[in-house]
């Protein structure tokens, strides 16, 4: 393994994928969310804002039926692709739409995971399907533990686990905090985050620890809003992309990402107790952050 480094204002400056005057919205990344279930529509909106937020310029979401309010009322910039979902969650009918949607629809990252309870079923058959750039998150992560991370070795993928969920991903693999992203990253080929107090983000034997945020972003919702953040950035960076950079890209994505999604929370908490500090404050804060970052 290479030393670790260590992301700050810098590396973020010079990396962050800026607009040209001549600038429209595809070309500024568009991003396909795949998010939200009866019980938790809050998931779809979090990651949808904060892909906006962070510099998106087209997303969509697809969402089971009963979140449509919800995102209707909390983005109306997005697109929403309105699925029946007799159960509260996304199903097999679900899968042949968003297959057919993306078809014609070509999308530059795929976000899976925020709040899709038992629609997570659906993970591994999409990704395999429409062979898109992927950001893997929350159930569906919990969804590829159980059938084995090697299966999205073809998938350009950054994974986004805490540690309860990385530990299901190593399975009978014996847990070490040091070296548990990097051993996901070497067997999917993929990017791996481990989330958390200095999130260490690793690639190809690489490791960047990350030196923003703070004890306040431990509350539900943050790991939706950073996910949408990441996605965000790597659809993004792929606009001038080679196919062999997607990988690469989605490092430097993830870097970026997790930087400044606690840099935002560093923002937020200057006003408010970091006791009190909630997913919303944190997107909030992303204009704000991303004009000190970039000047």
């Amino acid at each position: 393994m290479q030393k670790a480094e260590r992301t700050d204002n810098n590396f973020f400056k010079n990396n962050y994928p800026r607009r040209s005057r001549n600038s429209y919205k595809n070309l500024n990344g568009k991003v396909f969310i795949v998010a939200g279930s009866k019980d938790m529509p809050g998931a779809a909106v979090l990651a949808a804002r904060a892909a906006y937020r962070a510099g998106a310029g087209f997303v969509t979401v697809a969402s089971a039926q009963q979140c449509r309010g919800a995102l209707i009322k909390a983005v109306p910039e997005a697109l929403i692709l309105d699925i029946k979902s007799p159960k509260g969650y996304l199903g097999e009918s679900a899968l042949k739409k968003i297959q057919s949607y993306i078809k014609q629809n070509k999308q530059d990252i795929i976000l899976i995971g925020c709040g899709l309870g038992k629609g997570a079923d659906i993970t591994f058959k999409l990704l395999r399907s429409v062979k898109t750039p992927a950001v893997i998150d929350a159930d569906s992560l919990n969804f590829i533990a159980k059938r084995g991370i090697n299966l999205l070795t073809n998938i350009p993928s950054i994974l986004t686990p805490h540690e309860g969920e990385i530990k299901r991903l190593l399975g009978d693999i014996s847990f070490n905090k040091d070296t548990a992203a990097l051993t996901i990253s070497d067997i999917t080929g993929g990017v791996c985050l481990l989330k958390g107090p200095n999130t260490q983000i690793c690639f190809k034997g690489r490791k960047q620890i990350n030196t923003s945020g703070n004890e306040g972003l431990a509350k539900a919702g943050s790991g939706d809003v950073l996910a949408g953040i990441i996605a965000a950035i790597w659809a993004k960076l792929l606009k001038n992309a080679a196919e062999a950079d997607e990988r690469e890209k989605g490092f430097l994505a993830a870097c970026m990402g997790v930087y400044l999604h606690g840099f935002a929370a560093d923002l937020a908490v200057k006003g408010i107790s970091k006791e009190s500090l909630t997913a919303s404050d944190v997107i909030a804060a992303l204009p704000v952050a991303l004009k000190k970052l970039l000047g």
